[in-house]
């Protein structure tokens, strides 16, 4: 989750590290460390490379990385093999990616999960210090979404509906309280002066079934659980929550158009353990840089409504600097940060 507000910026506090500290922690993976396998560098890969998603097979996410790593091996040379090692909310594959050699052979799928989990739990790695962050590849788009048959036919018409009945509108939030869906009605709830009801629900699936069984007025969902529905003529959608409209739902507007400050930028790529050589974090970031122009990865992200967000290993550790600090932000603001 990363909820972008306008011209606001999170400063950290005394007893939180500053960016540039961060920077440069995160610097340190990139260049200054020796490398043992160096000598062996130039004729990476010489085996097949495992990659570790810390969620089901058949997600979005999955079915889209998939086709990325399959047209990412012509470039590298070597098979990529996915390992779905789900469990705690994706940490299990981090903290296995953050364990493992760095040979470039293990690294691991990094989702905004990755900047949140350590500021509302104890975990076993820390995002600044022992990530080596490759390639940012796409993100997830949100969207407000209502049944087909709602009387809901517009954005106004919610919020008009909202105004009219104080404290009577229900919005369902897949995965739990805290996350971005949740956060982001708190956001423009607080903006427009109402009091909505967030109703947690297990993950998409559930809160899916609640939004068509009318137990909620509407969801905040990634595109992999809303879109299916809205393709199928079940769910409507009424705002995306990215700072640019959806290219497969052109028309509908973005959340910063209809007038608030924030949107939901949900970026995913690779990662691996600390201090991989960086001419083999070169070949991974270019072989799958290629599979972004391919044909059937560009099909496969339009499916989802998902877009390219391309960034290299440096534009993509400064991200991670960044999100790692407004994660923290947006998260006590909100009363979800663990106490220290």
């Amino acid at each position: 989750m990363n909820i972008k507000h306008g011209r606001h910026r999170f400063a950290s506090s005394p007893r939180d590290p500053s960016r540039r500290q961060l920077l440069a922690g995160l610097a340190a993976g990139l260049g200054t460390c020796a490398f043992p396998q160096a000598a062996q560098s130039s004729d990476w890969p010489t085996r097949p490379v495992r990659v570790l998603l810390g969620f089901p097979a058949g997600g979005s996410i999955d079915v889209i990385f998939r086709v990325m790593a399959r047209n990412a091996e012509a470039f590298l040379g070597q098979p990529i093999v996915i390992d779905n090692k789900p469990g705690a909310g994706g940490t299990v594959s981090i903290v296995q990616t953050k364990n493992a050699s760095p040979d470039g052979y293990t690294l691991g799928l990094i989702t905004m999960g990755v900047f949140r989990a350590p500021v509302i739990e104890d975990v076993a790695y820390d995002p600044v210090n022992d990530l080596t962050y490759i390639v940012c590849l796409s993100h997830v788009p949100f969207g407000v979404v209502v049944r087909a048959d709602s009387p809901h036919q517009r954005w106004s018409d919610l919020l008009a509906a909202g105004r009219a009945h104080p404290e009577k509108i229900n919005y369902g939030v897949p995965a739990g309280l805290g996350n971005s869906a949740h956060l982001l009605v708190e956001e423009i709830t607080a903006q427009e002066k109402l009091k909505w009801n967030a109703i947690p629900y297990k993950g998409s699936a559930d809160c899916t079934q609640a939004l068509l069984a009318g137990d909620v007025d509407f969801t905040v969902d990634g595109s992999g659980g809303f879109g299916p529905l809205v393709d199928a003529g079940r769910a409507r959608l009424l705002a995306v929550a990215s700072e640019q409209r959806s290219p497969k739902w052109m028309d509908i507007p973005t959340t910063r158009e209809l007038g608030y400050r924030m949107t939901i930028d949900s970026p995913w790529g690779l990662g691996g353990p600390k201090a991989i050589d960086p001419a083999v974090v070169a070949k991974i970031q270019s072989s799958f840089r290629a599979s972004l122009d391919t044909p059937e990865v560009k099909a496969a992200l339009l499916r989802a409504g998902q877009g390219t967000r391309y960034k290299d290993a440096k534009q993509f550790t400064e991200f991670a600097a960044k999100a790692t600090i407004d994660e923290r932000a947006l998260l006590t603001k909100y009363g979800f940060a663990k106490k220290r």
